[in-house]
């Protein structure tokens, strides 16, 4: 993520997202939420959004406001979508995805940015987990490896 968020919780904020927007109870209950609450609309950000459902680092406060940074970040990044940022799309897909009446679940992953600096979602439901046959409308996030040796990136900078 950019080294907004330590590597060891990316994989936690993706388990998150993913039992959220899991299959049967979980989209279900995201489905009532964003009826109810109109969570995904262009009244909130993501990290409004993301934040009432409580989902980002809890253990970290640094890590949860690199989180919150990064879903900010999105704003500038492209998306599949010609003039709509990645940002706005996600919140878009999300509205509109929940705006049906069964939506499948959604599978959150990500992609380096060195291969495709923009969002990504499936164009239909697909299977993303090899060991299920759950179809889910598949979400890629755009995300930028970090030199962790801080030499070297001294290094790099002079």
């Amino acid at each position: 993520m950019g080294g907004l968020v330590a590597d060891i919780n990316v994989a936690g904020l993706f388990e998150q997202l993913n039992l959220r927007f899991g299959p049967n109870e979980a989209i279900t209950e995201m489905l009532a939420l964003h009826k109810e609450f109109d969570l995904f609309s262009k009244k909130h950000s993501l990290r409004e959004s993301f934040a009432l459902l409580n989902l980002g680092p809890a253990n970290n406060w640094s890590h949860r406001r690199g989180w919150y940074k990064y879903l900010d970040l999105l704003k500038t990044y492209p998306s599949d979508k010609d003039g709509q940022s990645a940002h706005d799309r996600l919140v878009s897909v999300l509205r509109n995805h929940l705006g049906k009446g069964k939506p499948v679940p959604i599978h959150f992953t990500s992609h380096d940015t060195s291969k495709k600096k923009s969002l990504k979602v499936s164009s239909k439901p697909e299977r993303a987990l090899p060991y299920s046959k759950v179809e889910f409308l598949v979400v890629s996030l755009p995300m930028t490896p970090v030199e962790k040796d801080r030499a070297k990136r001294r290094g790099k900078s002079r």
